[in-house]
C-alpha cells in the first residue's frame, strides 16, 4: 500500500496555486470617542483618518501597523466617518460611518447634584430619539425617571455594561490648570446654560427641556394657599444677601394669606445657617432637615410659587412646573434656566456674574473672587432690594 500511495503522490500534477495571503480584521466602536483596531497576521502599515463628517473636516489621522489601535483624543459626540488605507498602495480597504440605529448606546451622568441631573437628563432621551438607538443611562437618581422614560433602560453608576456600539460621560471637566478640557465637552461650559452641557456632548441642538420626573401620587400635606422658600445655598456667594430680604418677604406673603413653607435641608435654628439669612425667620412653617426629597416634591407641586436660589431645589421647582422665582447674582441669568421669575441686577456699576468667569472654589465658603474682604462682597444680591421681589411676587400671584 505504502508503495502505491507514493506512486499515486510522484504522479500528481503540482498546481502553482499562491497562497492565500490572511486578511487583517478592523475592529472599532465610540465608546468615549472614535476606536480603531487592526487585528490579524498579515504584516502591514496602514494610515487611519477619522473625519468629521457634517463639517467634512479631517479631525485625526495615525500610521498604524496590524494589531495596534489607535483613537483621536476627543470623546464627546462627533458624527464620525473612519477610512483605512493601506499605505503600501493608497488603497482604501476599510470605512465605516457612525450609525447608531437599532445598537447599544450608554449615557452616563457624572454629577449627582439635583441641578446636574435635572437640567442635563432630557438630552438622554433625544439622543435616543434623534439615532433610533437603544440607550442605556446611569444616573444617581434614576428612580426620577425610570417610570417616565419606559424606552430607556437604566442601571446604577458603575454597573458594567456591555456589547456597546457608543458611550458618552455628561459632567464638567477641568484640566489641572483648572481650564476647561475640551477634549471631553466641546464648549466653555459655563459660558452657555447649564443644560447645554448634555446637549452639547451628544451632539444635539440645544432647547430649554423639563424632565419628566415621578411624583409620588400623594395629596396637598398643607392647607391653603403657600408659597415655598429655599433660602440656603452651597455657597455664600449663592445666598440672597441683602439685609433682612427674606424676613421681609415672608411677612409680605403672611400679610396677604399666604403661608410659607421652608424647606431646605439646613435646619432653622440652626445658629450658623441663621446667621447667613440674618437670624432665625419666623413666620414660616418649618420643614427644614432631612426630609425625603419625594416629600419636596409634593409639597412643591402643590405650592402657589417657589422662590429660591440658583440651587438644586429651584430646577426641582421648574422641572415640575410650580411658577419660580429664582434670585440670583452670583451667576448670569443664561446660566439656569429661563422658564422664571429671574431676580438679578443688571446695573453694570455692579458686579455680578463672577461664576461665569471664575473657577469656583468650592473650599472656600465665603468665595467672592473679586470683591472678597471689602465693602463690595456678595455686592451682586446686597443690591437686590426686597421690593424687586415682591414686584415678581406680585406678578406671579396676580396680587394687586
Amino acid at each position: 500500500m505504502k508503495e502505491i500511495l507514493i506512486k499515486e503522490y510522484n504522479n500528481t500534477p503540482q498546481l502553482n496555486i499562491p497562497n492565500k495571503e490572511n486578511n487583517n480584521t478592523f475592529k472599532f466602536n465610540f465608546l468615549k470617542g472614535a476606536f480603531l483596531e487592526i487585528i490579524g497576521s498579515n504584516s502591514k502599515t496602514y494610515v487611519a483618518k477619522f473625519f468629521n463628517k457634517s463639517k467634512d473636516e479631517l479631525v485625526y489621522e495615525a500610521e498604524i501597523t496590524n494589531n495596534m489601535w489607535t483613537k483621536p483624543g476627543i470623546e464627546y459626540f462627533i458624527n464620525w466617518r473612519i477610512e483605512v488605507y493601506d499605505k503600501e498602495n493608497d488603497e482604501l480597504v476599510f470605512e465605516h460611518d457612525f450609525n447608531a440605529r437599532e445598537k447599544r448606546v450608554y449615557i452616563h451622568l457624572d454629577s449627582s447634584a439635583l441641578g446636574d441631573t435635572l437640567a442635563w437628563f432630557p438630552f438622554v432621551d433625544e439622543f435616543r430619539k434623534k439615532h433610533n438607538c437603544k440607550v442605556i443611562c446611569s444616573t444617581f437618581h434614576n428612580e426620577w425617571f425610570e417610570k417616565e422614560y419606559p424606552e430607556l433602560e437604566f442601571v446604577k453608576p458603575g454597573t458594567e455594561v456591555f456589547d456597546l456600539y457608543a458611550m458618552y460621560s455628561i459632567g464638567w471637566h477641568y484640566n489641572e490648570d483648572k481650564t476647561v478640557n475640551l477634549s471631553k465637552i466641546p464648549i466653555e461650559f459655563k459660558q452657555h446654560p447649564l443644560g447645554e452641557t448634555s446637549s452639547s456632548t451628544l451632539g444635539l441642538n440645544y432647547v430649554e427641556t423639563k424632565p419628566k420626573v415621578s411624583i409620588p401620587n400623594k395629596g396637598k400635606q398643607i392647607d391653603g394657599k403657600y408659597v415655598v422658600i429655599a433660602p440656603h445655598a452651597s455657597a455664600h456667594a449663592k445666598y440672597w444677601n441683602h439685609k433682612g430680604g427674606w424676613q421681609a418677604i415672608i411677612d409680605y406673603l403672611n400679610g396677604k394669606g399666604y403661608k410659607v413653607v421652608m424647606i431646605t435641608q439646613e435646619k432653622l435654628g440652626d445658629n450658623w445657617h441663621d446667621s447667613k439669612l440674618g437670624g432665625k425667620l419666623k413666620g414660616v412653617i418649618n420643614k427644614t432637615g432631612n426630609y425625603p426629597i419625594e416629600d419636596r416634591m409634593i409639597d412643591i407641586k402643590y405650592a402657589d410659587a417657589f422662590i429660591g436660589l440658583g440651587s438644586g431645589l429651584s430646577w426641582l421647582s421648574w422641572s415640575i412646573g410650580t411658577p419660580t422665582i429664582l434670585i440670583s447674582g452670583f451667576s448670569e441669568p443664561y446660566s439656569e434656566f429661563l422658564d422664571c421669575e429671574r431676580i438679578f441686577n443688571y446695573d453694570t456699576n455692579v458686579c455680578s456674574g463672577c461664576f461665569n468667569r471664575h473657577w469656583l472654589n468650592a473650599g472656600d465658603w465665603e468665595w467672592c473672587p473679586e470683591h472678597k474682604n471689602t465693602s463690595r462682597q456678595f455686592e451682586c444680591t446686597k443690591t437686590i432690594t426686597s421690593s424687586r421681589v415682591i414686584e415678581s411676587i406680585n406678578k406671579i400671584l396676580n396680587i394687586y
